[in-house]
């Protein structure tokens, strides 16, 4: 079984070569950045990481540098992540979204993935960065989330607590102490919330009902792929599919039941709607996501007790006051697109 902690360090390479493994490294550990070459080849950083594909924990050492992240490079990250920055030792300046912020030890910095960011270390850099879906920590501030502050003073009461913790956090990852990420992903947000003393936090909605309000987005805005699969699924929204199977439980459906339902569902609606009447049924099969105009016809019918077709007439042909015949959800349906 492969390691969760990884170590990685210039130590091993030629001088010349330092830099761009540097670089390298740091795209790969926190998304993607604009670095330019320093004036020196000599470099030192080090690198060791706990990444279990939900939540990482970074604790990093390097040399003095800078980076930038662009627009684009934001487009071109596949996740939204939320990271939290504890510096212990060192001097690092920041602006993140318009926000100049200088780092020294002791102090936590607070970003998200999803706005640009400038960083400059001006003196060898320690730090422990820890990074969660954003989606979770939006979840507990569905209304301010954007708006929070992003420097923390790691001295006071609420900061030395939240530093504590990450410290505390990074220690147990790295010596096999996780057995939970979403209960360790939720124990952080609630220190993070406590820190940033927000006096009007929304109760956040249990973990479960979040990822799969969410995995259920992404299913939806993915529907017409007919190579949309539970593993696709669960590797983007960064979960084991295991875990997403598990999600799922609480609607008495699988995963692929759900999926096959939504596109009958859509099939069936288009079936429906007049303005729709002439296209061919294997093209409105083939627009949600069927590769198999049989197939599809068959399990249409095994669905609605009709095959598409007569499905079709039988509903378009029925006047307003005939829909006693119909179920709840043709109904629906049939008023929707013939009003």
């Amino acid at each position: 079984m492969q390691s969760l902690v990884n170590t990685w360090t210039t130590n091993e390479l030629a001088m010349c070569d330092r830099y761009d493994a540097w670089t390298s490294m740091l795209n790969e550990t926190y998304g993607r950045w604009e670095v330019p070459r320093p004036d020196k080849p000599d470099f030192f950083g080090t690198v060791k990481g706990y990444d279990d594909t939900v939540v990482k924990v970074i604790d990093c050492i390097c040399d003095p540098c800078a980076a930038k992240r662009t627009r684009a490079n934001v487009m071109a990250d596949g996740r939204e992540n939320l990271t939290i920055q504890l510096v212990l030792q060192g001097r690092e300046f920041v602006d993140f979204n318009d926000e100049q912020i200088t780092l020294q030890r002791g102090d936590l910095l607070i970003w998200d993935s999803t706005k640009p960011m400038t960083f400059s270390v001006q003196e060898r850099l320690h730090k422990i960065s820890v990074i969660l879906p954003l989606q979770r920590f939006r979840s507990w501030l569905p209304q301010s989330w954007f708006s929070i502050r992003h420097f923390i003073d790691g001295h006071s009461n609420s900061g030395l607590l939240l530093a504590n913790h990450i410290e505390s956090l990074s220690t147990s990852v790295f010596h096999g102490g996780c057995k939970d990420d979403y209960a360790l992903i939720d124990a952080t947000i609630g220190v993070l919330v406590n820190a940033l003393d927000i006096k009007d936090a929304d109760d956040p909605k249990p973990l479960r009902v979040t990822q799969l309000y969410h995995t259920k987005q992404y299913i939806m805005a993915n529907i017409r792929d007919p190579s949309l699969s539970p593993a696709r699924i669960a590797k983007a929204g960064g979960m084991s599919l295991r875990y997403l199977h598990w999600l799922f439980k609480s609607t008495n459906e699988t995963v692929n039941r759900y999926i096959f339902h939504q596109r009958l569902d859509l099939c069936a609606r288009d079936l429906l709607n007049p303005h729709m009447k002439y296209r061919k049924i294997a093209d409105i099969a083939f627009c949600w996501g069927f590769s198999d105009a049989t197939h599809f016809s068959k399990r249409f019918k095994q669905q609605y007790g009709l095959s598409p077709r007569p499905f079709r007439e039988e509903m378009l042909s029925l006047p307003s006051n005939g829909t006693d015949k119909l179920t709840a959800s043709e109904r629906q349906w049939r008023n929707e697109y013939t009003q």
